[in-house]
């Protein structure tokens, strides 16, 4: 394999063991072989380093054999994940939740069963900013981020609206704003230079373009539709 590299220079892994971890173990073995055939530059060690020389590292790789389900995610590595890169490793598919471990900032998890190719791909995915997590998972987490957005409204009716004002004329939008601002139709004949009886022709139009069933609904479609604080300058008939 050869050695992943990022901005042109080669990757430095930080491996944070168990003290439980054997690290004569002959998978921790393999693993850390792996690792080797990646990047020079590897430190294990039980405990992380100190704030001040993190920024070193650019991948951390938690071993996670060890620890139980709700310290999977204990305090430290969860700000750590806030500001590094962090891969979870020696996992057993039964005790680790992807979707928790994704809306943690983790980037990823390894598994006890992963094969050489794919560990290598998995740091190589999560280096060049990307997740390694299924896709199930992904998308599970993001269903339950979005669940916990606000009510927003649904583009369809927008839709909907946006049809109906484009089937108003120039002219029937400017007798929609002067009726919305409560204009009587002699005061839209006399603003719009257009007899009374046009007035009304244009009115009964637009009740029928709008879904309005009097003057009201229709001003009130107006005030949700129209700019109402300006009307046309132009006061050619339609």
């Amino acid at each position: 394999m050869k050695a992943i590299e990022t901005s042109n220079k080669e990757v430095s892994l930080f491996v944070l063991t168990h003290n439980k971890t054997d690290t004569q173990d002959f998978e921790f073995i393999r693993f850390v072989k792996i690792l080797e055939a990646t990047s020079s530059q590897i430190k294990i060690d039980t405990r992380l380093p100190d704030h001040t020389l993190r920024d070193q590292f650019d991948l951390y790789l938690v071993d996670i054999s060890h620890r139980e389900c709700q310290d999977l995610l204990s305090a430290e590595v969860s700000a750590l994940a806030s500001q590094q890169n962090v891969l979870l490793f020696n996992a057993q598919a039964n005790l680790v939740n992807e979707q928790t471990a994704l809306l943690a900032r983790i980037k990823g998890v390894i598994y006890q069963s992963t094969s050489a190719e794919n560990i290598f791909k998995g740091i190589q995915r999560v280096l060049n900013g990307e997740l390694w997590f299924c896709r199930t998972s992904i998308s599970q987490a993001f269903n339950e981020l979005i669940q916990q957005l606000p009510n927003i409204p649904r583009p369809t009716s927008l839709d909907v609206q946006d049809s109906e004002l484009d089937l108003l004329t120039a002219r029937e939008k400017s007798v929609i704003k002067l009726l919305a601002s409560g204009a009587k139709n002699d005061d839209i004949a006399d603003s719009l230079n257009i007899s009374s009886h046009t007035v009304k022709t244009h009115i009964y139009s637009a009740f029928k373009k709008t879904n309005s069933r009097n003057r009201i609904e229709l001003a009130n479609w107006a005030q949700k539709h129209i700019p109402l604080n300006s009307v046309p300058a132009s006061t050619q008939r339609h």
